[in-house]
């Protein structure tokens, strides 16, 4: 009865493992330096070619090929939002970025599970990337990543305990997500 079960997982697990493709000796010398850099290296990124009866190979290509390429656009966004759910979880946002260039952000959370409170500050960090995600860096830790999905805004933290009244706290943050068309934020 149990190898019913278990078969169908090891037949998933069998596809989706592969073995490289051997290659050839002469593909691996180094370019000329005085060639022209491959065309590929200006295109626009897409997912590579799918396998022969993978997974990727059954999904709508034209629509992750979309995806891919959209996350390439600089983010640029100034906005001011507070919320507050059922639970009592609170807080606000002001963010201004420009060109995926962050000018401001500040972002202050009440948690009332945990009796405390968070408070993010762009005073102190460092912008580490631009894209495909923003990252702020601060000499304490904690990051702080920024990527838009389409019409909404992501502000995502990690390893900021310090920024919160009690390092217990920072287990109840949760990133902010900004509707751009709306202006509401959550």
């Amino acid at each position: 009865m149990t190898a019913h079960r278990l078969l169908p997982a090891l037949l998933l697990l069998a596809a989706c493992t592969s073995t490289p493709p051997a290659t050839e000796p002469e593909a691996l010398a180094p370019a000329p330096a005085t060639s022209a850099p491959p065309a590929a290296a200006t295109t626009t990124p897409s997912l590579p070619r799918a396998k022969p009866g993978s997974l990727l190979g059954k999904v709508d290509r034209s629509k992750l090929n979309a995806q891919v390429r959209q996350g390439g656009k600089p983010i640029n966004i100034s906005h001011r939002c507070s919320f507050r759910n059922e639970t009592g979880y609170k807080g606000s946002t002001q963010v201004d970025i420009a060109n995926s260039e962050v000018r401001r952000l500040a972002t202050s959370i009440e948690v009332p599970l945990a009796s405390g409170y968070c408070n993010f500050d762009n005073a102190g960090f460092r912008q580490t990337a631009r894209s495909p995600a923003i990252e702020l860096r601060h000499a304490d830790g904690c990051t702080v990543r920024i990527w838009d999905q389409g019409p909404q805004l992501t502000i995502s933290y990690s390893a900021c305990a310090a920024r919160c009244s009690s390092p217990e706290v920072f287990k109840y943050i949760w990133p902010v997500l900004i509707d751009q068309p709306s202006g509401r934020c959550d």
